[in-house]
């Protein structure tokens, strides 16, 4: 706050009595060589408001950032909410008659928000329903997230830097933490400082409350890029098409219900050139399946997926398959045990088609 208080001192102090008394002193003089020095004093004076202006601009300008979003219905009404909006405030679509929600410490941009169904319940996935539970939210960060290591995943920091990696074209840009959890890497892309803003995306309430939570005790994101949280459905993205920079979704595509459907629609949001990045769990049958061939172990991933329910475990070359279906080309990955990392980008109109050598 000193900066802006700085700035319209000087302002304030140009309006004193005695930068009158300075105007006045080459006419009590009567002499032409005071009148020069009033006329310099005077000019040294407007370059000292202009200046006091152009910093109290700075000041005020820093952190703010425009995330544009749109009516999850029609994909047509824009909304634009500013960063770290406290509260957020409702958005509504006059096309469609709907208001959204807005929650203190989220604004809701799913289909059912701000209505109350009487009769009709939409079927949820086991998958997707674990995650709102507020005991699982709580624990996520406080050791759920840290058993992932079990199965080959590096930690938090490694697997921020290799996403930092594939996300380095679209550095600059308004990045998207789908399926954010408790914002453990929209905490670490945002203190980074490489984009413009971050959306900390999931379905699940509790997780982002959680998240909300984390911010506020990070000291280090009160000056970091700018953070807005956004409950949406990874299947019905509240973005314009062609809108987005890029897409993280760490240690989350096998809890989607229908990860086609996603891939799908963030293929749509994505800009030409947009990066998605995204980290998962694969069949206990991987490790082998890298020793003697993905092919030679695919009847035992593909009858050990018939038998879950909770969870999608992925063979890799689903993975491409996923990405390749939805129109996301340049496939690259990284593979440790079971855990797997890989990014995929929005084609620009020449580019052409590449082939799985899985």
């Amino acid at each position: 706050m000193q900066g802006p208080v700085a700035a319209i001192g000087i302002g304030q102090r140009l309006q004193h009595p005695a930068a009158k008394l300075i105007g006045g002193l080459g006419q009590l003089h009567g002499h032409p060589t005071s009148a020069r020095c009033v006329a310099r004093r005077q000019r040294q004076l407007q370059a000292r408001v202009a200046s006091a202006e152009a910093v109290q601009q700075q000041v005020q300008t820093p952190g703010v950032t425009q995330f544009k979003f749109v009516c999850p219905i029609c994909l047509n009404s824009e909304f634009v909410v500013h960063s770290s909006p406290n509260p957020y405030q409702q958005c509504s679509c006059q096309r469609c008659a709907r208001t959204f929600d807005a929650k203190s410490k989220y604004l809701d941009l799913t289909l059912t928000s701000g209505v109350q169904q009487q009769v009709y319940q939409q079927k949820m996935w086991q998958g997707t329903e674990l995650f709102r539970q507020p005991l699982i939210s709580f624990v996520y960060e406080r050791g759920w997230r840290q058993n992932f290591a079990n199965v080959g995943f590096p930690g938090p920091e490694k697997e921020f830097d290799m996403a930092m990696s594939y996300l380095a074209p679209a550095q600059g840009g308004i990045l998207i933490d789908a399926s954010c959890g408790t914002g453990l890497f929209t905490r670490l892309f945002a203190r980074s400082c490489k984009f413009s803003g971050v959306v900390a995306l999931d379905f699940s309430e509790s997780m982002l409350q959680q998240a909300q939570q984390f911010f506020a005790e990070d000291p280090a994101l009160l000056i970091s890029t700018p953070i807005v949280a956004v409950r949406a459905d990874v299947g019905r993205l509240p973005f314009a098409t062609g809108s987005v920079d890029a897409i993280h979704a760490g240690a989350a595509i096998h809890c989607w219900p229908n990860p086609q459907a996603a891939m799908a629609e963030i293929s749509r949001v994505l800009k030409p050139g947009g990066v998605f990045v995204a980290s998962t769990f694969l069949t206990p049958f991987a490790p082998l399946g890298e020793l003697i061939g993905d092919k030679i172990v695919r009847p035992l991933s593909q009858a050990q997926a018939r038998s879950s329910s909770t969870y999608k475990l992925w063979e890799e070359a689903e993975l491409f398959d996923l990405c390749a279906s939805a129109g996301l080309m340049g496939w690259s990955r990284d593979r440790r045990h079971r855990f797997i990392m890989f990014a995929a980008t929005k084609p620009m109109a020449s580019s052409v088609p590449i082939t799985c050598r899985c």
